[in-house]
């Protein structure tokens, strides 16, 4: 079976057309493009970044806490073995850890937090501004 390439030739600004919800602006062509042609721990540094900015959000609202919680719940209806796994590890740490602990791990550079972070139940806390003031910093 061949399949068709000819779709992952077409510019990035025609394959945004179609997922402008998807895609926020503020997520330029020049950085998706920059996230293609990185080092291949980039997203693992991209990844800390992000929880570094929902670490310091968290501390400021403690209930926002309810997000991760409301995705883990939604999450393990369809995860994978593996993938649920991670998110009982999760659970666990958000139900039963301090605060002050949960924001130390987000940001952690540990194994654990590195794996962890892979499969993190925050999204739907930060905006796609902050998404993509982050995304900015990490690409200069």
């Amino acid at each position: 079976m061949q399949l068709d390439d000819s779709s992952s030739k077409e510019p990035l600004s025609e394959a945004r057309r179609g997922h402008s919800q998807r895609l926020p602006e503020m997520i330029t062509d020049e950085l998706i493009e920059f996230a293609h042609h990185r080092e291949s721990d980039w997203i693992d540094l991209l990844a800390r970044q992000l929880h570094v900015v929902i670490a310091a959000k968290l501390r400021r609202d403690p209930n926002l806490l309810g997000i991760p919680l409301h995705n883990l719940r939604l999450w393990k209806k369809t995860a994978d073995a593996d993938t649920k796994l991670l998110l009982r590890r999760w659970k666990l740490i958000l139900m039963t850890w301090p605060l002050d602990e949960i924001l130390e791990f987000l940001v952690a550079d540990t194994s654990e937090s590195s794996v962890l972070r892979k499969c993190s139940p925050f999204c739907g806390i930060l905006t796609p501004t902050e998404i993509a003031s982050v995304w900015q910093a990490s690409s200069q």
